[in-house]
Protein backbone atom coordinates (compact mmCIF):
# COMPACT_ATOMS: atom_id res chain seq x y z
CA UNK A 1 0.00 0.00 0.00
CA UNK A 2 3.07 3.00 1.12
CA UNK A 3 4.15 2.13 -2.47
CA UNK A 4 0.78 2.58 -4.49
CA UNK A 5 0.43 5.71 -2.34
CA UNK A 6 4.04 6.65 -3.08
CA UNK A 7 3.72 6.68 -6.65
CA UNK A 8 -0.21 7.70 -7.31
CA UNK A 9 -1.78 8.52 -10.30
CA UNK A 10 0.70 5.83 -11.88
CA UNK A 11 -0.67 2.24 -12.03
CA UNK A 12 0.97 -0.90 -10.99
CA UNK A 13 2.78 -3.28 -13.65
CA UNK A 14 -0.61 -5.39 -13.06
CA UNK A 15 -3.02 -2.00 -13.83
CA UNK A 16 -0.93 -1.18 -16.13
CA UNK A 17 -1.38 -4.13 -17.95
CA UNK A 18 -5.09 -4.46 -17.19
CA UNK A 19 -5.51 -1.34 -19.12
CA UNK A 20 -3.69 -1.98 -21.95
CA UNK A 21 -5.82 -5.19 -22.53
CA UNK A 22 -9.13 -3.11 -22.26
CA UNK A 23 -8.26 -0.69 -24.48
CA UNK A 24 -7.13 -3.52 -27.18
CA UNK A 25 -10.88 -4.92 -26.79
CA UNK A 26 -12.03 -1.00 -27.00
CA UNK A 27 -10.16 -0.52 -30.31
CA UNK A 28 -10.77 -3.63 -31.82
CA UNK A 29 -6.78 -4.10 -31.49
CA UNK A 30 -4.94 -7.13 -31.12
CA UNK A 31 -2.31 -7.99 -27.90
CA UNK A 32 1.27 -8.76 -29.73
CA UNK A 33 4.14 -10.55 -27.80
CA UNK A 34 6.93 -9.77 -29.26
CA UNK A 35 9.73 -11.08 -26.43
CA UNK A 36 10.24 -11.82 -23.19
CA UNK A 37 12.34 -9.78 -21.03
CA UNK A 38 15.21 -10.49 -18.87
CA UNK A 39 13.20 -11.24 -15.76
CA UNK A 40 10.47 -13.32 -18.02
CA UNK A 41 8.27 -10.69 -18.51
CA UNK A 42 5.65 -10.69 -21.40
CA UNK A 43 7.09 -8.06 -24.11
CA UNK A 44 3.21 -6.53 -25.24
CA UNK A 45 2.51 -4.30 -27.91
CA UNK A 46 -1.17 -3.23 -28.74
CA UNK A 47 -1.76 -3.74 -32.97
CA UNK A 48 -4.50 -1.68 -34.54
CA UNK A 49 -4.79 -3.47 -37.58
CA UNK A 50 -4.80 -1.19 -41.17
CA UNK A 51 -5.98 -1.54 -44.18
CA UNK A 52 -4.41 -3.96 -46.44
CA UNK A 53 -1.12 -2.65 -47.53
CA UNK A 54 -0.99 0.35 -44.93
CA UNK A 55 2.33 1.50 -43.91
CA UNK A 56 3.15 1.06 -39.96
CA UNK A 57 4.03 3.59 -36.88
CA UNK A 58 5.01 2.67 -33.62
CA UNK A 59 4.42 4.80 -30.43
CA UNK A 60 6.86 3.04 -27.93
CA UNK A 61 7.57 3.78 -24.45
CA UNK A 62 9.49 3.68 -20.97
CA UNK A 63 12.69 1.94 -22.36
CA UNK A 64 14.06 3.65 -18.94
CA UNK A 65 12.25 1.86 -16.02
CA UNK A 66 11.79 5.07 -14.19
CA UNK A 67 10.02 7.33 -16.90
CA UNK A 68 6.56 6.71 -16.23
CA UNK A 69 4.91 9.67 -17.43
CA UNK A 70 6.31 8.38 -20.94
CA UNK A 71 3.87 5.31 -20.83
CA UNK A 72 0.94 7.67 -19.80
CA UNK A 73 1.54 9.43 -22.93
CA UNK A 74 1.47 6.11 -25.19
CA UNK A 75 -1.89 5.55 -23.26
CA UNK A 76 -3.08 8.61 -23.92
CA UNK A 77 -2.37 8.41 -27.78
CA UNK A 78 -4.59 5.19 -27.40
CA UNK A 79 -7.36 7.09 -25.45
CA UNK A 80 -7.48 9.87 -27.94
CA UNK A 81 -8.59 7.25 -30.10
CA UNK A 82 -11.32 6.14 -28.29
CA UNK A 83 -12.48 9.33 -27.26
CA UNK A 84 -12.83 9.85 -31.49
CA UNK A 85 -10.44 12.82 -31.63
CA UNK A 86 -9.86 14.02 -35.24
CA UNK A 87 -6.25 14.20 -36.11
CA UNK A 88 -5.46 10.62 -33.85
CA UNK A 89 -8.74 8.96 -35.58
CA UNK A 90 -7.25 9.71 -38.94
CA UNK A 91 -3.91 8.56 -38.19
CA UNK A 92 -5.55 4.89 -37.17
CA UNK A 93 -7.21 5.51 -40.69
CA UNK A 94 -4.01 5.89 -42.32
CA UNK A 95 -1.64 3.31 -40.78
CA UNK A 96 -1.42 0.43 -38.99
CA UNK A 97 -0.39 1.64 -35.34
CA UNK A 98 1.71 -0.29 -32.95
CA UNK A 99 1.36 1.00 -29.40
CA UNK A 100 4.23 -0.33 -27.08
CA UNK A 101 3.40 1.64 -23.55
CA UNK A 102 6.29 -0.21 -21.61
CA UNK A 103 9.71 -1.83 -22.97
CA UNK A 104 11.33 -1.93 -19.85
CA UNK A 105 8.72 -3.89 -17.98
CA UNK A 106 11.81 -5.13 -15.30
CA UNK A 107 12.90 -1.84 -14.57
CA UNK A 108 9.03 -0.59 -14.14
CA UNK A 109 8.44 -3.31 -12.30
CA UNK A 110 11.71 -2.59 -10.04
CA UNK A 111 10.31 0.97 -9.52
CA UNK A 112 7.52 0.24 -8.56
CA UNK A 113 8.26 -2.39 -5.61
CA UNK A 114 10.99 0.04 -4.44
CA UNK A 115 8.49 3.19 -4.12
CA UNK A 116 10.50 5.21 -7.08
CA UNK A 117 13.30 5.19 -4.37
CA UNK A 118 16.94 4.19 -4.74
CA UNK A 119 20.01 4.97 -7.22
CA UNK A 120 18.89 6.22 -10.67
CA UNK A 121 21.13 3.41 -12.08
CA UNK A 122 18.71 0.77 -10.19
CA UNK A 123 15.87 2.24 -11.93
CA UNK A 124 16.77 2.85 -14.85
CA UNK A 125 18.23 -0.12 -16.40
CA UNK A 126 17.15 -3.58 -16.98
CA UNK A 127 17.47 -6.87 -14.56
CA UNK A 128 20.83 -7.06 -15.84
CA UNK A 129 21.70 -3.40 -15.24
CA UNK A 130 21.87 -2.44 -18.55
CA UNK A 131 20.70 1.21 -20.11
CA UNK A 132 18.89 -0.09 -22.84
CA UNK A 133 18.79 3.15 -24.75
CA UNK A 134 22.55 2.77 -25.28
CA UNK A 135 22.31 -1.39 -25.90
CA UNK A 136 21.32 -0.74 -30.05
CA UNK A 137 24.74 -1.27 -32.74
CA UNK A 138 25.74 2.33 -33.55
CA UNK A 139 25.49 2.71 -37.31
CA UNK A 140 28.20 1.99 -39.32
CA UNK A 141 30.68 0.70 -36.94
CA UNK A 142 31.11 4.21 -34.99
CA UNK A 143 33.23 3.65 -31.71
CA UNK A 144 31.40 4.28 -28.45
CA UNK A 145 31.67 7.77 -27.45
CA UNK A 146 33.59 9.46 -24.58
CA UNK A 147 31.10 12.48 -24.08
CA UNK A 148 28.80 12.13 -20.90
CA UNK A 149 26.10 10.54 -21.04
CA UNK A 150 26.74 8.77 -23.95
CA UNK A 151 27.15 5.46 -22.61
CA UNK A 152 29.72 3.97 -20.12
CA UNK A 153 31.48 0.35 -20.30
CA UNK A 154 31.35 -0.26 -16.24
CA UNK A 155 28.44 -1.96 -14.96
CA UNK A 156 26.99 0.04 -12.19
CA UNK A 157 26.61 3.07 -14.31
CA UNK A 158 23.36 4.52 -15.00
CA UNK A 159 24.07 4.41 -18.84
CA UNK A 160 26.16 0.97 -18.68
CA UNK A 161 25.78 -0.17 -22.72
CA UNK A 162 26.03 -3.51 -21.17
CA UNK A 163 28.55 -6.51 -23.10
CA UNK A 164 27.74 -5.95 -26.58
CA UNK A 165 25.16 -4.45 -29.08
CA UNK A 166 21.73 -5.80 -28.58
CA UNK A 167 23.13 -8.20 -25.77
CA UNK A 168 19.77 -8.07 -23.83
CA UNK A 169 16.15 -9.94 -24.33
CA UNK A 170 14.35 -6.39 -24.39
CA UNK A 171 16.59 -4.85 -27.00
CA UNK A 172 17.34 -8.29 -29.31
CA UNK A 173 13.17 -8.77 -29.60
CA UNK A 174 12.86 -5.07 -30.43
CA UNK A 175 15.05 -5.24 -33.43
CA UNK A 176 13.58 -8.42 -34.71
CA UNK A 177 10.06 -6.85 -34.36
CA UNK A 178 11.57 -3.65 -36.26
CA UNK A 179 13.15 -6.01 -39.03
CA UNK A 180 9.39 -7.97 -39.15
CA UNK A 181 7.50 -4.95 -39.20
CA UNK A 182 9.15 -2.16 -41.16
CA UNK A 183 7.90 0.75 -39.37
CA UNK A 184 7.56 3.89 -41.74
CA UNK A 185 7.84 6.14 -38.10
CA UNK A 186 8.73 5.69 -34.87
CA UNK A 187 8.08 8.32 -31.57
CA UNK A 188 9.48 6.72 -28.91
CA UNK A 189 8.84 8.69 -25.07
CA UNK A 190 11.21 9.43 -22.55
CA UNK A 191 11.43 11.92 -19.47
CA UNK A 192 12.45 14.76 -18.43
CA UNK A 193 14.04 17.22 -21.08
CA UNK A 194 11.07 18.61 -23.28
CA UNK A 195 12.77 18.10 -26.08
CA UNK A 196 12.48 16.20 -29.47
CA UNK A 197 15.74 14.41 -30.32
CA UNK A 198 15.62 12.81 -33.74
CA UNK A 199 18.40 9.67 -35.22
CA UNK A 200 21.54 11.36 -35.57
CA UNK A 201 22.04 11.99 -39.59
CA UNK A 202 24.93 13.29 -41.26
CA UNK A 203 23.36 13.49 -44.56
CA UNK A 204 22.21 17.23 -45.26
CA UNK A 205 19.07 16.39 -47.24
CA UNK A 206 17.80 14.00 -44.06
CA UNK A 207 18.85 16.45 -41.53
CA UNK A 208 16.47 19.15 -42.76
CA UNK A 209 13.62 16.43 -43.07
CA UNK A 210 14.01 15.61 -39.66
CA UNK A 211 13.59 19.51 -38.60
CA UNK A 212 10.95 19.93 -40.18
CA UNK A 213 9.50 16.80 -38.81
CA UNK A 214 10.34 17.85 -35.24
CA UNK A 215 8.92 21.54 -36.11
CA UNK A 216 5.40 19.86 -37.41
CA UNK A 217 5.48 18.28 -33.81
CA UNK A 218 6.46 21.47 -31.71
CA UNK A 219 3.80 23.25 -33.72
CA UNK A 220 1.21 20.77 -32.73
CA UNK A 221 1.81 21.23 -28.86
CA UNK A 222 -0.90 23.35 -27.20
CA UNK A 223 1.08 24.51 -24.04
CA UNK A 224 4.67 24.12 -24.28
CA UNK A 225 6.75 23.78 -27.72
CA UNK A 226 9.67 21.68 -27.09
CA UNK A 227 12.83 22.76 -29.35
CA UNK A 228 14.78 19.60 -31.55
CA UNK A 229 18.37 18.79 -30.02
CA UNK A 230 20.46 17.97 -32.97
CA UNK A 231 23.37 18.69 -34.64
CA UNK A 232 25.19 17.24 -37.83
CA UNK A 233 28.56 18.09 -36.22
CA UNK A 234 28.85 17.20 -32.81
CA UNK A 235 26.41 15.03 -31.93
CA UNK A 236 27.36 11.39 -31.33
CA UNK A 237 26.18 7.87 -31.55
CA UNK A 238 25.04 6.71 -28.42
CA UNK A 239 23.35 2.96 -28.94
CA UNK A 240 20.32 4.77 -28.89
CA UNK A 241 16.74 3.33 -30.12
CA UNK A 242 16.10 6.10 -32.76
CA UNK A 243 19.70 5.61 -34.15
CA UNK A 244 18.89 2.24 -35.05
CA UNK A 245 15.69 2.58 -36.16
CA UNK A 246 16.87 5.20 -38.98
CA UNK A 247 19.70 3.29 -39.88
CA UNK A 248 19.11 -0.28 -39.87
CA UNK A 249 15.40 0.09 -40.76
CA UNK A 250 15.03 2.53 -42.66
CA UNK A 251 12.61 4.72 -40.21
CA UNK A 252 12.18 8.05 -39.33
CA UNK A 253 12.28 7.64 -35.44
CA UNK A 254 12.36 10.47 -32.80
CA UNK A 255 12.90 10.38 -28.80
CA UNK A 256 10.18 12.57 -27.63
CA UNK A 257 11.46 14.08 -23.92
CA UNK A 258 8.12 14.99 -22.07
CA UNK A 259 8.01 16.79 -18.78
CA UNK A 260 10.48 19.44 -19.34
CA UNK A 261 13.67 20.14 -17.15
CA UNK A 262 11.96 23.45 -15.83
CA UNK A 263 8.46 22.25 -15.21
CA UNK A 264 10.71 19.03 -13.26
CA UNK A 265 11.78 21.83 -10.83
CA UNK A 266 9.52 23.91 -10.98
CA UNK A 267 7.66 20.76 -9.13
CA UNK A 268 10.65 19.91 -6.60
CA UNK A 269 13.84 22.33 -6.38
CA UNK A 270 14.84 19.02 -4.75
CA UNK A 271 13.00 16.02 -5.43
CA UNK A 272 11.87 13.83 -2.50
CA UNK A 273 13.03 10.37 -4.84
CA UNK A 274 14.22 9.62 -8.14
CA UNK A 275 10.81 8.81 -9.63
CA UNK A 276 9.64 12.81 -8.68
CA UNK A 277 12.11 14.24 -10.51
CA UNK A 278 11.46 12.16 -13.42
CA UNK A 279 7.68 12.40 -13.44
CA UNK A 280 4.77 14.93 -12.55
CA UNK A 281 2.43 14.28 -9.95
CA UNK A 282 -0.46 15.56 -12.28
CA UNK A 283 0.51 13.34 -15.76
CA UNK A 284 -2.81 14.84 -17.37
CA UNK A 285 -1.24 18.33 -18.65
CA UNK A 286 1.68 16.65 -20.10
CA UNK A 287 -0.66 14.06 -21.44
CA UNK A 288 -2.78 17.14 -23.21
CA UNK A 289 0.57 19.09 -24.48
CA UNK A 290 2.43 15.72 -25.82
CA UNK A 291 -0.26 13.40 -27.58
CA UNK A 292 -1.01 15.94 -30.39
CA UNK A 293 2.93 16.23 -31.06
CA UNK A 294 3.49 12.28 -31.57
CA UNK A 295 0.15 12.22 -33.54
CA UNK A 296 1.52 15.06 -35.85
CA UNK A 297 4.89 13.62 -36.00
CA UNK A 298 3.18 10.27 -37.06
CA UNK A 299 1.26 12.36 -40.02
CA UNK A 300 4.36 14.44 -41.21
CA UNK A 301 6.67 11.47 -41.78
CA UNK A 302 3.69 9.20 -43.74
CA UNK A 303 3.87 11.95 -45.71
CA UNK A 304 7.54 11.13 -47.11
CA UNK A 305 9.27 8.00 -48.38
CA UNK A 306 11.13 6.57 -45.68
CA UNK A 307 14.40 6.72 -45.39
CA UNK A 308 17.24 5.20 -48.11
CA UNK A 309 17.77 1.87 -48.48
CA UNK A 310 21.52 2.95 -48.23
CA UNK A 311 21.06 4.59 -45.12
CA UNK A 312 19.90 1.49 -43.80
CA UNK A 313 22.77 -0.66 -45.37
CA UNK A 314 25.25 1.67 -43.22
CA UNK A 315 25.23 -0.06 -40.01
CA UNK A 316 28.06 -2.45 -38.52
CA UNK A 317 26.31 -5.90 -37.48
CA UNK A 318 26.74 -7.17 -33.86
CA UNK A 319 29.56 -8.76 -32.81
Amino acid sequence: MRETLALAPYPAPDAREAELDDLAVRLGGEIQIYGTSREGRPLRALRMPGSPGAPRVLCSANIHGVEFIAGRVAFGLLQAIVAGEPEPTRLRARAELWVIPCLNPDGYARTWTTGGRGRLAALRANAAGVDLNRNFPRPGGAGPSRLPGAGSDRPGDATYRGPHPLSEPETAALDRLFAAQGFHASVNLHSFMGTAIPARVTDPGAYATYAALCRALARAQPRVRYLRLANRIFDTFTGEQEDHQHHAHGCWAVCLETFPLRASYGQHLRAPSVFWRFNPHDPRPWIANDVPAVVAFLHAALDLPRPSISARRAIAPPP
